[in-house]
């Protein structure tokens, strides 16, 4: 049959009919929860007047303490009176009364308050589903209404809310009132947010004036609007006035000018809440306010097909009008500017501007308009009314169009805007009657005012919804057949024949209309838009190719003009070569119209100076030196005139020969730049003017080769030059600078002997004319004498420097080349020796001291003289060589020249020998610390510690000195490694300080050194045999920390921290590690175990052994095998008469791990002492220890087979092993034999087993060790078999590999109840369905009927037996409460026994009761654990989880009982149909993931459990009967548990 059959069917049904019943409070809470906007009952209350045409509204706020003034005409107390001191803010309030003066509640009214979702049919009304007025109830419980004479109260019966209308008595026919008393006492709202929300909800309401908001007397808030006559607007030709479906049609439009005013309380920011609250009301300031405003007013016509307004009926329950209004509020720029530049900060939100405007519907929602301006609309929101409805097919429609006619009216008053805009440019900038002054500020005027109109219409991201924003964006760009109009450098002008600026040809651009930059920037997001739209571009090549064609640019605009061309060239590579062509043809300079095109040529300042002749071809320079040259050469294609080709150009000028000061200007132009020319260009400079008589002299214009420099006085009669600089260019061009020195020399010669220091000074004088070869001869020339030693009383200089001079002496006078000098009156001698400069030194006294050969020099010495830096520019040596200061440093006799040679060296050694300086030098000029021993640099170190080794140490005051001369602060590495090797320490003392020493120096050993020093012998210690013996170990043969017991097995050291720490990085360890005491053990195991005299000490090195067996293997894999040889462990030997157990050392292969008590018992081998321990397991057997389980050999057999027919017992436990077989392969991975081969296992009986054990060559045999063995096909039991024997004897057989843990696994199998495990996920459905229709054939045969057939009645009959046994549940449940007085409840045989014991009743005692459900508990009173305050929050829980299942199953929360028993295992129970559930079962599986919400899981296992318990009702134990009942109950009733877990949000 199908549903339509089934629906029919139960349709024609006489019985079952019921009313659907609702919750009101929960629906009302529903709906509140939907309306979480703050004010919310305000602005439904607001709304509500609006449309009932109140003009007047009043909201008063009572408090506890009021004053009434005037309790017999409340209105007329209601007033701003300063003199009321009374009314405090701190007082809660406890009342709100909210009343308008619209017209009164008509019959309607009365009948549609009094029912929900019924909204008003007036299409022209905002109203539409009829809940608005329950925001009330957000506050109160009881809310009364009063209108025309008539009140309607509200009151609530249970969940049930009922309202009563009756006359009330009184004559006030003006105001319609709505009384709400606080469910709980509120605070005052904040004033100024408060008076925010109500300036914003008077915004476009279309007949409320005025507000007025009291704090009992004393007005806190008054707000009022008036509205300026309408001024109607003209929808210019080319708009497009409807919508694009034809919805609505724009019939006329006008705008209007409006004023908010405002007077309230301000409330004082310099004081906390508790101080400000606490004073009376007339000592807070009062602050008065207005904004201005502008409202553009749309009337539209409606017209919807038939089919929207049956469908918008349905929804709305309202018809759509036939007239509308569309409003938008916006500031106008001269208001914006001028009145509401510093507005209350009430008004703020009725100012979006620069930001968006919302939506209105009736009052202000959350949704943004996407523009700055507030768009009010009878559009249809959604039901909590803060958000347009566009998801509703019809509705989304509907709004959808009243959306784009907003999108039409944005444009409109745009237009609006620039065609004033357009009107006042007309009239001001294109009238040349106004200065440049005045144009400029209205220029100025003009872009602000579209800006801001630009910035009204540029529409952003719509919050929440942006499909807000793009549907009236999209319309305001497409509602009109005329081009957007925007206002450009040329006026107002479509937006297609405008340009994006570009700030690279603001200089040049005249004609071309763009965008003004202040609006290009303020507004970028609209022309971002717009241009991806395609309506505006960017300046093109052919609009700056219209620009120059069109008129002559000047020098300023030509500048701008090259900067852009070069950018604009820099970034389009590809620029066709015509317009290349046009652009440079088109630019004309307006100076002589001269075209770009006619130039070659940029000047370059720097070669020549712009204020001289440059050649036609040039680009002025006021242009060029705004420009890189780079730019020019590459994008224009212009050179740098060269100062080669403006020579070419000057050396015709006549003025070259004739005007020398012309001349000295164009020799400065070539002087200047002729070192950066090449060669080449210097010749051609060279030829150019060496002909020219372009030189001026003292004698006239000369030839270059005819002059000479001004400093060449040597001849009077010499034609010089006037002028000295640039001396480059004179040189160059062969302007004589020196006599030759050949002259010089023969004029000297022929005048005899002469005077060298004459000769010295006029060479130093003419130096820098000198040329290079000149200079060569100079230096080789011997022409200096030498200074010879003074013949006085002084000591002349001991040693051999003395020594060498006088044999020098005596030899040269022997030559007669030298002679020595006398006293002052003595005579010279005529011809002195003369040396090369570089054979001599600088007549200084420290020279002289060290006894070098001086420079002979009358009058002081002075070398920043022209004379001293001459000569020795030609080789005089200022100061000792490198090897002469050494050696006086090392061999002089004399110790203070020594030191004195030394301090020299050292003073000096940065700028003198450093360069030189070689600090492998073989010269031992060193002291050191030792007296009388000088050393080589590599042979001494600075650090004095080093002398513990043998090192020498420098000389202490040098220390700081030395290390720049190669002396290192410590002996080296090697060196160390060596002095360690060949000279180790001979006691401890003398090894402490070395080893402290080596300590610090840790940091220069490598790696390699420290493998070197592991195993180098050089720490001494006692011989253990001859203790007055020292002797040296190595590193690696000592510790710092030895087990005391151990310490004659290993040597232990300590030289102290620091020592210790240098030792360590040697090699010495910590302590013996697990490898070296296994080695140990390997070799002294014996004597190690003996001198420990413990066996849990020898055992702890055997555990630190195992767990360290994986590092052992890695460091020596061969001691594994040693110690498999060795009698390393421990063996036991059980004691099995009570006695002391005993222990001995042997090889692994001896001892057996005792995994099988059963064997020990048998054989009493010696076992591993490993416990639980893993890692002593591994040991022993990685040593050769094996398994005593798996050594022994056991063989069963059966004695006394039974030759009759099985026992029911041996029947029973064959049917199991069937039925469940499958049960015992899910999830294992090692099968030996299937489940064919098991299904196929017979069983059979028989007296008793025997059992024979072998252990190597040892056999025992026992009797009745065992109850069951399996031999080939079939499994032997005894007459009471243990079914742990039978699951081992499973296991072997069917297992490859197993453990113990399945033989229990296999034993729960064999004995555990269905139901238990398919909770635990074992796959038991086809078993427990077998075991159903093996129950329905045995009843059949029982009762020796036919089998019933299953059909629907059969089905049905079923169900109603399932809900009688629930009807059962609930009218028997009156028998429960005695619980405690019944003793007698008999206890479940313990085979039948589950999770579901019944606890007897006087175990259970009463302890209270939680929303209808009674509690137990196993304590008394007091001392009930179940009420204990770490119970009460889970027991809550627990018992919503309970109440929901409850209802689910159609049970009364009276059959349901908690109780909480911590000893027993009892999960729940039914009894007598009452169903008693354990809180610890909950508490211990279910609460932490509860915490929030319940789970699926959770609900489900408490489901399943009920289904159990109810199970119970048919049948009392465990069997196929009752899980037959069980899984009945979860089919018929889980459609209804579905159902309650989707309602409470626990699945989707």
């Amino acid at each position: 049959m199908s549903l339509d059959n089934f629906r029919f069917q139960v349709l024609s049904s006489l019985n079952g009919e019921e009313r659907v019943e609702v919750n009101q409070r929960l629906l009302i809470d529903k709906i509140l929860a939907r309306y979480s906007a703050e004010f919310v009952v305000y602005r439904e209350l607001m709304q509500n007047s609006d449309d009932a045409s109140s003009q007047n509204v009043q909201i008063i706020f009572e408090t506890t303490n009021k004053v009434i003034r005037d309790p017999s005409n409340p209105p007329k107390r209601l007033n701003l009176d300063p003199s009321i001191e009374d009314n405090k803010m701190e007082d809660k309030i406890t009342r709100i009364i909210f009343r308008n003066n619209g017209f009164a509640f008509r019959t309607e009214d009365w009948n549609r308050l009094k029912k929900i979702a019924e909204g008003n049919p007036d299409e022209q009304k905002i109203g539409a589903f009829g809940v608005g007025f329950y925001s009330l109830f957000s506050v109160c419980e009881e809310p009364f209404v009063s209108s025309g004479g008539q009140g309607m109260a509200f009151y609530w019966r249970g969940n049930q809310l009922f309202a009563k209308q009756a006359p009330t008595g009184d004559n006030d026919r003006t105001w319609t009132t709505f009384l709400m008393d606080m469910r709980e006492p509120l605070e005052l709202p904040n004033i100024e947010k408060f008076a925010r929300f109500l300036a914003n909800s008077l915004g476009f309401t279309g007949n409320l004036r005025d507000v007025s908001v009291y704090f009992n007397d004393s007005m806190v808030i008054q707000l009022s609007k008036g509205m300026a006559d309408p001024i109607l607007l003209n929808t210019a030709s080319g708009f497009n006035v409807s919508s694009p479906r034809g919805i609505f049609h724009l019939t006329s439009m006008n705008i209007r000018r409006v004023q908010l005013n405002i007077k309230r309380l301000v409330i004082p920011t310099n004081m906390n809440i508790n101080q400000w609250s606490s004073l009376p009301i007339s000592n807070l300031q009062i602050e008065q306010a207005s904004i201005f405003l502008r409202i553009a007013n749309g009337n539209m016509n409606v017209k919807v097909t038939n089919e929207i307004s049956a469908e918008m009926d349905r929804i709305t329950k309202k018809k759509p009008p036939s007239k509308t209004t569309i409003q938008m509020i916006y500031t106008g720029f001269d208001e914006y500017g001028n009145y509401n530049k510093n507005i209350s900060s009430v008004f703020k939100d009725l100012l979006p501007y620069p930001g968006q405007g919302r939506i209105y519907i009736g009052f202000p929602t959350h949704q943004t308009t996407g523009c700055c301006a507030h768009l009010a609309a009878r559009v249809i929101p959604t039901v909590e009314r803060e958000s347009i409805d566009l998801v509703e097919k019809t509705l989304s429609i509907y709004n959808g169009e009243m959306l784009r006619m907003a999108g039409t009216l944005c444009r409109i008053l745009y237009e609006n805007e620039i065609a004033q805009i357009s009107g006042v440019y007309s009239e001001k900038i294109l009238n040349n009657t106004i200065d440049d002054e005045t144009k400029k500020s209205v220029r100025e005027y003009l872009e602000n005012w579209a800006i801001h109109a630009l910035t009204h219409f540029t529409f952003k991201l719509s919050t929440p919804n942006a499909q807000v924003g793009g549907i009236t964006e999209s319309q305001f760009f497409n509602c009109s057949k005329n081009i957007l109009p925007i206002l450009s450098t040329n006026g107002v002008l479509p937006i297609t024949n405008v340009r994006i600026p570009n700030s690279e040809m603001a200089g040049f651009i005249k004609t071309i209309p763009f965008v003004p930059k202040i609006i290009f920037e303020q507004c970028y997001i609209f022309f971002r838009k717009v241009k991806n739209m395609n309506l505006i571009k960017e300046l093109t090549l052919d609009d700056v190719l219209y620009e120059l064609d069109s008129r002559t640019l000047s020098e300023d605009e030509i500048t701008d003009l090259l900067k852009w061309w070069i950018s604009y060239r820099s970034k389009e590579t590809n620029v066709n070569a015509t317009k290349v062509a046009q652009f440079l043809q088109f630019a004309r300079i307006d100076d002589n119209s001269r075209s770009l095109n006619k130039i070659r040529y940029f000047l370059n300042p720097g070669i020549v100076p712009p204020d001289v002749d440059v050649p036609a071809e040039t680009l002025p320079f006021v242009i060029s030196k705004k420009l890189k040259s780079q730019d020019l050469e590459k994008w224009v294609g212009w050179s740098e005139l060269s100062l080669i080709n403006w020579a070419r150009f000057i050396v015709n000028k006549p003025e070259l020969e004739n005007d020398p000061t012309f001349a000295k200007k164009v020799l400065q132009i070539l002087g200047k730049s002729l070192n950066n020319l090449s060669k080449n260009d210097k010749n051609i400079i060279q030829q150019l003017f060496i002909h020219k008589r372009c030189i001026p002299t003292k004698f006239g214009m000369k030839k270059p080769n005819e002059s000479y420099f001004n400093n060449v006085n040597l001849f009077p009669d010499l034609p010089t030059i006037e002028f000295q600089k640039p001396t480059n260019i004179m040189e160059h061009l062969g302007v004589r600078k020196v006599v030759e020195l050949k002259l010089i020399f023969d004029r000297l010669v022929s005048q005899g002997n002469w005077d060298h220091m004459q000769l010295a000074k006029y060479l130093a004088s003419m130096s820098n004319n000198l040329k290079e070869n000149e200079i060569k001869i100079l230096k080789d020339k011997p022409i200096w004498p030498k200074e010879l030693p003074k013949e006085s009383s002084e000591e002349s200089p001991k040693g051999s420097s003395s020594k060498r001079s006088k044999k020098s002496a005596s030899k040269k006078s022997s030559k007669g080349s030298s002679s020595k000098r006398s006293n002052k009156d003595e005579p010279k001698e005529i011809n002195p020796e003369r040396f090369i400069a570089r054979q001599l030194y600088t007549p200084l006294a420290l020279h002289r001291e060290f006894g070098l050969p001086l420079l002979e020099w009358k009058g002081n010495w002075n070398r920043n003289s022209q004379e001293g830096k001459f000569i020795i520019g030609l080789g005089l040596q200022e100061y000792p060589t490198l090897k002469a200061i050494l050696e006086l440093a090392a061999f002089h006799s004399n110790l203070k020249i020594r030191s004195k040679a030394l301090k020299y060296f050292i003073d000096n050694f940065e700028d003198k020998y450093s360069k030189d300086y070689d600090p492998h030098v073989n010269i031992a000029f060193l002291p050191c610390l030792n007296p009388g021993i000088y050393v080589k640099p590599s042979e001494c170190h600075i650090n004095v510690e080093c002398t513990t080794m043998k090192f020498y140490a420098i000389s202490q005051d040098l220390r700081f000195q030395v290390e720049r001369l190669g002396v290192c602060q410590n002996p080296s590495h090697e060196k160390l490694l060596m002095r360690l090797r060949e000279d180790p320490p001979r006691n401890e003392n003398k090894a402490k300080d070395i080893f402290e020493y080596l300590a610090s120096r840790q940091a220069d050993f490598t790696e390699n050194d420290w493998k070197i020093l592991t195993d180098l012998e050089f720490i001494p210690i006692k011989d253990k045999c001859r203790p007055d013996v020292m002797i040296l170990t190595s590193p690696r043969n000592c510790f710092f920390n030895v087990q005391d017991d151990l310490k004659i097995f290993f040597t232990c050291i300590d030289f102290g921290i620091k020592a210790n720490r240098f030792l360590t990085t040697c090699g010495v360890k910590n302590e013996p590690s697990p490898v070296e005491h296994a080695d140990l053990l390997v070799r002294l195991s014996t004597e190690v175990y003996n001198s420990l005299a413990s066996e849990e000490k020898y055992l702890s090195i055997l555990r630190n052994i195992a767990f360290n067996l994986n590092t052992i293997k890695k460091a020596r894999t061969s001691l594994i095998a040693e110690m498999r040889k060795s009698p390393i462990l421990i063996g036991i030997k059980k004691n099995n008469n009570n006695g002391p157990d005993s222990c001995c050392l042997d090889l692994g292969k001896k001892i057996f791990v005792n995994d099988n008590s059963k064997y020990q018992r048998v054989f009493k081998p010696l076992t591993a002492p490993v416990d639980n321990d893993y890692f002593m397991k591994i040991l022993y057997s990685e040593l050769g220890c094996r398994s005593l389980h798996e050594t022994v050999q056991e063989n069963v057999r059966p004695i006394g087979i039974s030759k009759t027919s099985p026992s029911p017992k041996a029947q029973e436990l064959q049917a199991k092993i069937i039925e469940r077989a499958s049960l015992f392969y899910f999830e294992h991975p090692n099968i030996k034999k299937n489940v064919d081969w098991l299904k196929m296992l017979k069983v059979k009986d028989a007296n008793y087993m025997e059992t024979t054990f072998v252990l190597d060559n040892d056999k025992k045999v026992e009797r009745r060790s065992t109850t069951s063995c399996i031999l080939q096909d079939t499994l032997y039991i005894t007459a009471n078999p243990d079914s742990l024997d039978v699951a081992d004897n499973i296991v072997k057989n069917i297992y490859a590999k197993y453990e113990w843990k399945d033989v229990f696994c296999v034993n729960v199998l064999l004995t555990a109840e269905l139901s238990s495990l398919k909770r635990r996920g074992y796959p038991v459905d086809h078993i427990m369905q077998q075991q159903n229709y093996r129950y329905v054939r045995q009843q059949s045969a029982v009762n020796n009927k036919k089998t019933i057939k299953v059909t629907p009645e059969s089905i049905r009959n079923l169900r109603n037996s399932l809900r009688n046994s629930i009807i059962s549940c609930n009218s028997n449940i009156g028998n429960i409460n005695s619980i405690n007085n019944q003793a007698d409840i008999k206890i479940v045989d313990e085979s039948q026994a589950s999770y579901c014991d019944i606890i007897p009743g006087h175990l259970l005692f009463y302890v209270g009761t939680i929303r209808e459900i009674k509690l137990y508990d196993t304590r008394r009173g007091y001392q009930s654990e179940i009420m204990s305050s770490t119970h009460i929050v889970p027991l809550n829980h627990f018992i919503d989880i309970l109440r929901d299942l409850a209802e689910v199953f159609e049970l009364l929360p009276k059959v349901i009982h908690v109780f909480y028993d911590d000893n027993s295992n009892t999960i729940a129970f039914n009894r007598d149909g009452a169903l008693f559930f354990n809180l610890k079962f909950y508490i211990g599986l279910h609460e932490e993931e509860c915490k929030v919400r319940p789970t699926n899981d959770v609900m489900t296992y408490w489901f399943m459990t009920f289904c159990h318990e109810l199970a119970h009702n048919f049948v009392e134990l465990h069997s196929s009967e009752h899980e037959y009942y069980y899984s009945s109950f979860s089919e018929t009733y889980m459609s209804n548990f579905i159902s309650m877990i989707k309602r409470r949000g626990i699945i989707w």
